[in-house]
């Protein structure tokens, strides 16, 4: 009874468990439509052709249900399908030639015939349109024309028949009839979508985008689920800046496609429209991550990162695709912008220069990227920068900029820009007082007195005018007037610090110190901190020898402000004049601000000359490369960068690098002048005299100039005629190299007297010159051996720790036996230098003459196992093994060495026959 219970059970359950065939698949599929569950409809008209591949019937319901779903690409598969297994092509081709419209699959569709057993007329306009749109897709015009003739025959009253005699029109070239005749199709079926499509594509070929948009936006409303023209219209309305029109369209197909790029980018281009700058970036930055090569997503990047303050990430978009851009397009400008937002002011320089068609817009930029490369020291780019401002400066504020950037390159045309500057907006604050500082430096007084009148006028109750008006006629010589009018701008702003000062200016300017003083004094307790002021006070006080009273002053007030820059140099440049560099290395060393480039040049160039005047040559390399890294263009870190290499005696590097600034600078002197000298320095006198020759008389005529005449005439062997210009340039700077070169000219005329007797001189004026002080000890040891050895001393005052002054020391004194003198300087030398042959065999020597040859054979022992020992030293050792009675030895050191040395063979000729 059980077990057969159990058996019915698992029958049953194998019972439901079975398979459907494909007619059970299609009445489940009927049955979930009916339920409206599209989704399972679909599952089940799989497992049906699954079952059964060839059933046309759920082959064709499966293609009409992917048609309805937008799945197009599977609509045409499975009616394909359909209709090759025997579906009646009447209830396929219709459909199917819907599939092929919205795949694109023009080819096909072209091939399809319009009438089939069973299609009505009205079935068979919608396919012939269908068509029709294909064939002129292929531009295949004829058969198109017969088509249509074909369409215009049908029965029927569908607006596709219409939609076909619109392209009648349209293949005629006209398109006011295809338009009138489309209005007739929407004014009797304002949704039918072909029509709409067409008529929006109409209005664009026209140039009608308001009205395109409008008739989308119509389609849209009428069939929003074709994300297609969904993305169409969204892309259009951002095109033509309607991007928050746009956004809502975006934000719906995002939800179905979020990580698509063009839909990231119109939503970035949506939140830039809205000022949400960061949002833009974050959308456009994720489109890139799927497109990184895409032009317009990267401009739409870089503006977005720009506006976000991004300078750094709209630098990098933007100069990804700067090459491809045309050159006046407005992205470049950005670009620029942004590199003189990061201080790239030469990158900006090449970013700028390709710009055509340049506008008025762009002379701020191209002013801005001209004081940039100025403050690098970038002349040659700065003045590129100028010229392009020249031309487009028309404002009066871009006036002013280019009239700024003149007078900052010494260009006194910049006075010119300023007065037609102000001329244009007299009330323009910036360009009246750049106006009056130029003509007060190019000393045109009477202008600026003419300016200071009018401001007068115009600001009758400022003081401005009257304090330009007291600066002019102290510069001319006529301090009552300036007083008066000093007066006039006390009564006017009594509590202005500036008036108060130049009061005090006209003091200081009589020499009246000590009442200038005590007013500074005043000044100063009630402005501690004002720089001018500061600056006077320790001017005035090291006038008068104190100059630690006003370098207290200057402490006093930095102590309470230690981050203030200006005060900061203000004193670090009061220690450089006080001669305490080592004070003005440490406040300016101690500046730790991390950005390199925000640090002056006025902060560079004090720490490098305080670098240099105090010798730290190591120092002062790793600081002007920082400064060059910093500025790359900066003419005064190159000329220090230069003087170092000189320094350094690498001509190598230092050949060229000036040859690249003459290259960058064919016309500063400058650099034309130190190409030459490491032209000279490097023994190319060929190079050398073709460079001279082109250097202005005014170098040439200098002791700089002189000194390099006489080089390049002894390097060409003409000593004679390069004497006395050596000479000139020695007397004007009596350094080694000066004196080294007239030295070898006197010894290559033969005039060895001449040469001691200058050497003897220069030493007597510069007795700190240790290279001069042991030439001229070397020249006494065939003069005065005594004044060699006082000279030797006086140069281990200056270097104890010269082991070959040591060395020769201990052998002047050992020969005049002075062996315990002798022997202190010997070993001196010999911690300094224990290996070198010629020290071990000088302290061998003296202790030879105090009896100590064991000691003495050690050191020689280990001189002859060098590899630079001479004959000399090496037999010396042989004498000894032979004086210590080792001969064996000896007689083997003998013969381990051939001797090449004058006179060193008949010696060992002579120890070999003692042996």
């Amino acid at each position: 009874m059980r077990r057969t219970l159990i058996a019915s059970l698992v029958l049953g359950s194998l019972l439901a468990c079975s398979p459907k065939d494909s007619d059970g698949y299609l009445s489940a599929a009927r049955e979930a439509l009916a339920q409206g569950d599209t989704q399972a409809a679909v599952l089940q008209l799989k497992n049906a052709v699954q079952v059964e591949p060839q059933n046309a019937e759920a082959r064709f319901e499966l293609g009409k249900l992917y048609l309805e779903q937008r799945q197009y690409q599977d609509a045409e598969k499975e009616l394909n399908r359909a209709m090759e297994y025997g579906h009646p092509a009447a209830e396929v081709v219709p459909l199917l030639s819907r599939s092929y419209q919205k795949t694109g699959a023009d080819v096909a569709l072209s091939k399809l015939t319009n009438k089939y057993a069973g299609i009505s007329e009205a079935e068979a306009a919608e396919i012939g349109f269908y068509r029709l749109e294909s064939l002129v897709r292929l531009d295949q015009k004829e058969k198109a024309k017969s088509l249509i003739e074909e369409i215009r025959n049908y029965q029927t009253k569908s607006p596709f028949k219409s939609l076909a005699l619109v392209y009648g029109f349209l293949l005629e070239d006209n398109i006011e009839a295809a338009r009138i005749q489309l209005e007739a199709i929407l004014n009797a079926t304002p949704e039918q979508p072909d029509a709409l499509k067409l008529m929006g594509r109409l209005q664009l070929q026209e140039g009608n985008i308001n009205e395109a948009i409008a008739t989308y936006q119509a389609y849209h409303q009428a069939n929003p689920q074709d994300h297609e023209m969904t993305f169409m219209l969204a892309r259009l309305l951002t095109d033509n800046g309607r991007a928050a029109e746009a956004e809502p369209l975006v934000d719906s197909l995002l939800k179905l496609s979020k990580d698509n790029p063009r839909l990231n980018q119109l939503k970035g281009l949506s939140r830039a429209e809205a000022g949400d700058f960061d949002a833009a970036l974050a959308y456009t930055e994720k489109a890139l991550l799927k497109e990184t090569t895409d032009p317009a997503m990267r401009l739409t990047a870089g503006f977005a990162a720009y506006q976000s303050g991004d300078y750094e990430g709209a630098r990098t978009h933007l100069s990804l695709v700067a090459s491809d851009l045309p050159p006046n397009h407005p992205a470049l400008r950005l670009l620029a912008a942004a590199q003189l937002k990061l201080g790239l002011n030469d990158q900006a320089e090449e970013t700028l220069s390709k710009l055509e068609g340049a506008s008025g817009d762009d002379a701020s930029l191209f002013s801005a990227a001209g004081f940039g490369l100025l403050k690098e020291g970038d002349l040659q780019g700065a003045q590129a920068m100028l010229d392009k401002s020249e031309q487009v400066s028309q404002t009066p504020m871009d006036l002013t900029r280019l009239g700024i950037l003149q007078l900052s390159m010494n260009d006194v045309d910049g006075i010119l820009n300023l007065e037609q500057a102000l001329e244009q907006a007299p009330e323009q604050e910036v360009t009246r007082t750049t106006l009056a500082t130029a003509y007060l430096a190019t000393k045109q007084y009477d202008k600026a007195l003419s300016l200071a009148a009018d401001w007068k006028k115009q600001e009758p109750e400022s003081e401005q005018g009257y304090l330009l008006a007291a600066t002019a006629y102290q510069r001319k010589g006529e301090k009552d007037k300036a007083i008066a009018e000093l007066h006039k701008a006390e009564q006017l702003s009594p509590d202005n610090p500036k008036v108060r000062l130049a009061l005090i200016d006209i003091k200081l300017v009589d020499k009246q110190y000590e009442q200038g003083e005590k007013e500074l004094s005043a000044f100063l307790q009630d402005f501690p901190d004002n720089i001018a002021a500061l600056s006077r006070y320790f001017d005035l006080t090291q006038v008068q020898g104190q100059g630690e009273k006003g370098l207290a002053k200057l402490k006093q007030s930095f102590d309470k402000q230690p981050q203030n820059m200006a005060l900061r140099l203000l004193l670090a440049s009061a220690h450089m004049i006080l001669g305490q560099r080592e004070d003005t290395i440490a406040l300016l060393s101690a500046v730790k601000d991390g950005d390199d480039k925000a640090l002056s040049s006025a902060y560079w160039d004090l720490l490098g000359k305080a670098y240099l005047q105090s010798d730290k040559v190591v120092d002062a390399e790793a600081h002007y490369d920082r400064w060059l890294k910093a500025q790359p263009g900066n003419t005064r870190a190159i000329l220090g960068k230069l003087f170092l290499l000189d320094v350094r005696s690498n001509f190598d590097d230092g050949l060229s690098l000036s040859k690249s600034m003459v290259d960058t600078y064919p016309d500063d002197v400058r650099f034309l002048q130190i190409y030459t000298h490491f032209l000279l320095m490097k023994g190319n006198y060929k190079d050398a005299r073709r460079q001279f020759d082109t250097l202005p008389a005014s170098v040439k005529s200098t002791p700089t100039g002189k000194g390099m005449l006489g080089r390049l005439l002894a390097g060409e062997g003409d000593c004679q005629a390069a004497q006395p210009h050596i000479l000139e340039a020695y007397e004007a700077k009596q350094n080694q190299r000066n004196l080294t070169l007239a030295l070898f000219c006197y010894n290559r005329l033969g005039q060895k007297e001449q040469a001691y007797q200058l050497l003897n001189k220069h030493v007597g004026q510069n007795t700190k010159d240790l290279p001069a002080l042991m030439m001229l000890a070397e020249q006494e040891l065939s003069r005065d051996k005594s004044k060699a050895i006082e000279l030797y001393k006086q140069s281990l005052a200056l270097q104890e720790a010269n082991y070959l002054v040591l060395n020769n020391l201990a052998y002047l004194l050992f020969e005049q036996s002075k062996l315990d003198e002798a022997l202190g300087f010997a070993k001196r030398a010999l911690e300094l230098n224990p290996s070198e042959p010629s020290v071990l065999d000088t302290a061998a020597q003296i202790l030879i003459a105090k009896k100590d040859l064991s000691q003495a054979e050690t050191y020689l022992e280990r001189a002859v196992n060098s590899e630079r020992v001479t004959d000399e030293v090496y037999l010396n050792y042989v004498e000894l093994l032979i004086k210590r009675g080792k001969s064996e030895l000896a007689k083997r050191k003998l013969a381990q060495r051939q001797y090449k040395q004058e006179g060193q063979q008949g010696r060992a000729d002579k120890l070999a026959a003692q042996l």
